[in-house]
């Protein structure tokens, strides 16, 4: 006898992975391409696959690519997913993963802080989502659904039929969200619904475990570093451990800054220092380098070097501080024209053998770099300062350097029985009176 034709789509409760036709004719789908699914992935139900299948991924954005091919290759039509989740961190409000089926892979896009400011936000489901809204559904294939969100009528011209937006709720009650938009001609149907309703609580438990470990990453590398973070996170966390490393040490301070704090209100001093640090930071990330603290109203950073000195190693260090000097002088035009103080500095270089590892109490650590060259690095730029010179590097850098340097003679330093012969860079302007 002839099956009777289905009134709608279905998935198969049993066999998810097989797609029951209008025909009654069962057929499975290839795996799709771009993502780490197997065949034994496509026959378990997506809740079962995130609870058990999916705890070797690393990141949402791979999270929502393989969900989603998985949902797809189980006969959903999905047209797009996104996933927004709120988090921690001193540039971002949060990240969104969006999945298109013409993509291989998703975008990943950074939310910047004040979001919830703007317009745009404000007439988008987020709100809607965050004030406790179990969901919201738009059937776009209905001409009397409203378009009240801007992002609906982005998704019409794309060709979706209809749109879902669902909470993620997170252990400790943060409300996050994802949505789920069909191209299918009458939109999702109600099994499809329950299906993805059904996956939430698999879906936000994962990606709440992967955002608190991104969390962990990200604070560590914004705190201490990217490699001092990376070393810590792998397990480098006992007090008095360290090891020795070749490394050219950039000390950088501003000039005058006590005489600027008794002048100045307080947020215009840290808007100083956040100016003066974001010069600072930029050319020596760029160059390779590494920014260990701030002390202060000054800096430390290394730029790790071979075993074996070479020509050339210390120009990474030297470009960075010409670098950072060219910037300093364009923020400066910049602070004169709207009143603000110029910021000078002084800065030492220096290379040589540093103890890289943990130092202080049992209970408060701080992963630094100790020794004699450091030292040096240090009294190096506070000879800048009484010399008159932004630069100053020792007789070791200049030696390395295929840059030009002048030199500046033999000065006596603080805690060293001979003077020492330091250097400067050709062209870099002296410290202005």
């Amino acid at each position: 006898m002839k099956a009777k034709p289905a009134t709608e789509r279905q998935i198969d409760p049993i066999r998810p992975h097989v797609r029951v036709t209008h025909e009654g004719a069962d057929h499975q789908t290839a795996l799709p391409p771009g993502s780490s699914l197997s065949a034994e992935d496509l026959t378990m139900a997506p809740e079962r696959w995130l609870m058990e299948r999916s705890t070797g991924i690393l990141s949402m954005r791979e999270l929502m690519r393989d969900l989603c091919n998985l949902i797809v290759a189980q006969g959903m039509p999905m047209l797009r997913a996104t996933c927004f989740i709120r988090t921690l961190h001193p540039q971002a409000r949060g990240r969104s993963v969006i999945w298109r089926k013409t993509m291989r892979d998703p975008e990943e896009l950074m939310v910047l802080h004040g979001i919830e400011e703007t317009e745009s936000f404000r007439r988008s489901p987020l709100p809607v989502i965050f004030e406790g809204a179990a969901a919201i559904r738009r059937k776009l294939s209905d001409p009397a659904t409203p378009l009240d969100f801007p992002v609906l009528h982005d998704l019409k011209e794309e060709g979706a039929t209809d749109y879902v937006a669902m909470p993620l709720k997170f252990s400790n009650g943060d409300l996050n969200f994802v949505t789920w938009a069909s191209d299918a001609p009458d939109g999702f149907t109600a099994r499809e619904l329950g299906i993805l309703d059904t996956l939430l609580p698999a879906l936000s438990m994962r990606i709440e475990i992967l955002e608190r470990q991104k969390l962990t990453r990200d604070l560590l590398e914004v705190y201490l570093g990217r490699d001092t973070g990376r070393r810590v996170l792998n397990g480098a966390i006992r007090r008095g451990t360290s090891e020795t490393i070749r490394a050219a040490i950039l000390y950088a301070d501003v000039r005058g800054f006590t005489a600027a704090s008794d002048a100045l209100p307080s947020a215009e001093i840290i808007e100083m220092l956040n100016d003066y640090f974001e010069i600072m930071s930029q050319p020596i990330e760029e160059r390779g380098g590494e920014i260990l603290k701030f002390i202060g109203d000054g800096l430390l950073a290394i730029f790790p070097l071979g075993p074996d000195s070479t020509a050339g190693e210390a120009d990474a260090a030297l470009k960075a501080a010409m670098e950072a000097q060219t910037l300093l002088r364009s923020r400066n035009a910049l602070r004169e024209k709207h009143g603000k103080p110029r910021i000078e500095h002084a800065l030492g270089l220096h290379v040589g053998d540093v103890s890289y590892g943990n130092i202080g109490s049992p209970t408060r650590l701080d992963f630094t770099v100790i020794g004699p060259a450091v030292n040096l690095a240090s009294r190096l730029q506070g000879l800048g300062k009484d010399l008159g010179y932004a630069i100053v590097a020792s007789e070791p850098i200049a030696r390395m350097a295929t840059l030009s340097l002048k030199t500046l003679g033999s000065h006596p330093v603080r805690g060293l029985r001979a003077p020492v012969e330091v250097f400067t860079p050709y062209g870099v302007e002296p410290i202005r009176a």
